[in-house]
């Protein structure tokens, strides 16, 4: 028998009742928990793996439904970079470490799809939680880095390596560009922001520049301007009136200097000073010549791209005797031609979505300047270093479709404004 029409609305109110207050209760805090965790990754596994686990849990406990845009995402990161690491990891299938790093890949781009699924959901409220957990992981991991350099209560065999801080990381190379996303952030509110909210924005700006700075990773280093630049220039670009561009234009020039000056005083200290003389020096001794990592990818390559389901993840540093530091070879050989097909597309496809998006005006439309700032950069990055394992890499992903998948309805709306013509044209 079919229940009357009446009784309708009560049970769809209730359902949307019992989803706030479970989305209240539970996704909320345990989300602000799983990012505010990301930034102790010194032992595996780390805290984030945890809670990202009960973050799932309270998804589908709350209830979960699936933008249609993600499905591009879901089928070439989730399905097929799977398929291709499966299939890979069969050559070697008697090494434990390689079975657990495909399992460690696919659950990375399960987290993309989680988060994204969830930004989708109501954009500005997830990215204010996301936001604020970030920038005190970030805090946390630069004032480890920074604690360590100076060895401060004899921490510098934990926070430090090769004279390099590491904060709560076990690689400078991967703290450094962790720093960025919530920097970004940051700079946003010098960018737009006065008074006292200025203040609130530059100390914590300042404590994670200078644990940028101390991590000597040039890549890092070069990201920061980098998206800086990408991002100010999306700002500047969609200001709503000249008076906003004028404050940017203020607060970009107080942003360069105390930039600058962090930098001079940081390299007044002895210490500080030769590391940043030989890490300013763009060729390292392992870069070069016939065994350095450029010749070595140049006389891998060949044999890489030769076996259609590579070489089984860690094979090719055991054949080179050095890791590939290019994610994207490393996909080859790690994933077999099918996986490096599903990724590469996927980071493609996401810069596809990530700009096509950031041109349509959203009241999260700053957020997603800096999710877009920042990944572009950490992708190019992909060339001289293996990403593929870095948790933050999988996070901005995800954020950028979630924020393009809710801003759908918009684009679709300003373009169902147009004149017929241009409609026609776009």
């Amino acid at each position: 028998m079919t229940a009357p029409a009446g009784h309708t609305a009560p049970v769809t109110e209730a359902r949307t009742d019992r989803w706030e207050r479970r989305d209240r209760l539970l996704v909320r805090p345990i989300l602000w928990g799983t990012i505010a965790s990301s930034f102790l990754v010194l032992f595996e596994p780390s805290p984030y793996e945890f809670t990202f686990l009960v973050l799932c849990w309270a998804v589908l406990v709350r209830g979960v439904s699936f933008p249609r845009l993600l499905a591009p995402a879901f089928l070439f990161l989730v399905v097929v970079f799977s398929i291709g690491g499966i299939t890979s990891v069969i050559q070697v299938a008697h090494d434990t470490a390689a079975i657990r790093y495909v399992a460690i890949s696919i659950y990375l781009a399960i987290t993309t799809i989680i988060f994204a699924t969830l930004v989708s959901e109501d954009p500005v409220g997830r990215m204010a939680i996301i936001r604020n957990a970030y920038i005190v992981a970030a805090v946390c991991a630069a004032t480890a880095g920074i604690v360590g350099y100076f060895d401060i209560g004899g921490t510098r065999d934990v926070f430090t390596l090769y004279n390099r801080a590491r904060g709560t990381f076990k690689d400078p190379n991967v703290y450094g560009p962790f720093l960025i996303f919530p920097a970004l952030l940051l700079v946003q509110d010098l960018l737009t922001r006065n008074g006292k909210r200025l203040v609130f924005a530059a100390l914590p700006l300042a404590v994670i520049l200078i644990g940028l700075l101390l991590s000597f990773s040039r890549a890092a280093w070069g990201h920061f301007i980098v998206s800086s630049l990408i991002m100010a220039g999306l700002m500047f670009l969609f200001a709503p009136s000249p008076r906003f561009r004028i404050r940017m234009g203020i607060g970009a020039i107080a942003g360069v200097m105390i930039f600058a000056g962090l930098i001079v005083a940081i390299i007044a200290v002895p210490q500080v000073g030769k590391v940043f003389e030989v890490r300013a020096d763009l060729s390292q001794s392992y870069d070069v010549g016939e065994t350095g990592r450029f010749a070595t990818q140049a006389r891998s390559l060949p044999d890489v791209i030769a076996r259609p389901f590579g070489l089984g993840p860690f094979a090719y540093s055991k054949r080179y005797k050095q890791d590939p530091h290019n994610v994207y070879l490393n996909s080859v050989a790690s994933y077999g031609w099918i996986g490096a097909l599903g990724y590469i597309t996927f980071v493609v496809l996401t810069w596809l979505v990530g700009i096509r998006f950031a041109f349509v005006r959203t009241p999260w439309q700053p957020y997603h300047f800096a999710a877009l700032a920042t990944f572009l950069p950490l992708s190019l990055q992909g060339f001289i270093i293996d990403t593929d394992h870095w948790r933050h890499f999988f996070l901005i992903a995800g954020l950028l479709w979630g924020m393009s998948a809710a801003a759908l309805p918009y684009r679709q709306a300003a373009i169902g404004a147009r004149p017929g013509y241009l409609r026609a044209a776009i």
